[in-house]
Formats: structure tokens, C-alpha cells, sequence
């Protein structure tokens, strides 16, 4: 998705130099503002999220990456209890959405850390839970 907001920007904003040096302010204008708008969806909604599970050391790290900076969340394996989804109910209760989080059982009993901000359709974060889960039971079992 980024990367769609990104190129479309940038195909705007070049459809708008083309359409000012030939001329016509109107279409560069309109292409500008557009372009602008994608450049702002871009800057607000750029982000990369990375869990890292690490075996050998006992770790696990949530990573998030915006344009704004980096931040990281570490956690004991040992704390971990499971990953879950946590699922959003829109208007009318007729639109469910999903994300990814993770269920700790360490300092603070049934902390809640989410992978995401956002909630997303489809089965993806429950796909991604039952990976997790099976990962640890791998580890545990």
C-alpha cells in the first residue's frame, strides 16, 4: 500500500509539470493538488510493522517503522502466553475488522501488545495468530 501511495504521488506531481510546461494550469494545478493529497495519505499512513521471534535467545521484538522514526518493543519468550485477534465491529454491528496481538503473562498479567494500530479485513491476522501460536508450541512443546 505504501508503495502505491508513493507512486502515485509521484506520477501525479510529474502529470502536473508536464501539463505546466506545455501550458495548461488548470490540469497542472488539479494534478498538484492531487499529488499533494496522495503525499499527505502517504506521510500519515506510511508504516512497517515487524514482529521478530527469536528462539535461540528467548526474545521476541515488536518493530514499528514510520517516517516519523523507529520504536521497538522487547519482550521475554518466557512471557508470552499467545498470540489472539482482537476484532472491531463497525456501524450497525455489520462490518468486523481484525488485527494481531499479543497476549503477555509476564509483569503484567494478560498485557495486551498489538502488533498493528489498524484493524484490516480479511483472515490475516487470524492466520498470522495461528502461526505464532503454532511457532510456540513448537518452542514449548
Amino acid at each position: 500500500m505504501n508503495t502505491l501511495f508513493g507512486a502515485t504521488c509521484v506520477v501525479l506531481l510529474w502529470l502536473g509539470f508536464k501539463a505546466f510546461l506545455s501550458g495548461d494550469t488548470e490540469k497542472a494545478l488539479s494534478a498538484f493538488v492531487t499529488g499533494g493529497m496522495f503525499g499527505v495519505a502517504f506521510i500519515c499512513l506510511a508504516r512497517r510493522d515487524h514482529l521478530v521471534l527469536d528462539r535461540a535467545a528467548g526474545t521476541m521484538e515488536i518493530r514499528h517503522a514510520t517516517i516519523w522514526g523507529r520504536s521497538r518493543e522487547c519482550f521475554e519468550l518466557c512471557d508470552f502466553e499467545r498470540a489472539s485477534t482482537q476484532t472491531h465491529f463497525g456501524t450497525n454491528n455489520n462490518i468486523r475488522t481484525y488485527r494481531l496481538a499479543l497476549i503477555m503473562a509476564g509483569i503484567h498479567p494478560k498485557d495486551v501488545h498489538n502488533i498493528t494500530p489498524v484493524y484490516s479485513g480479511g483472515s490475516g491476522a487470524e492466520e498470522a495468530a495461528d502461526a505464532i501460536n503454532a511457532w510456540y508450541k513448537g518452542v514449548t512443546g
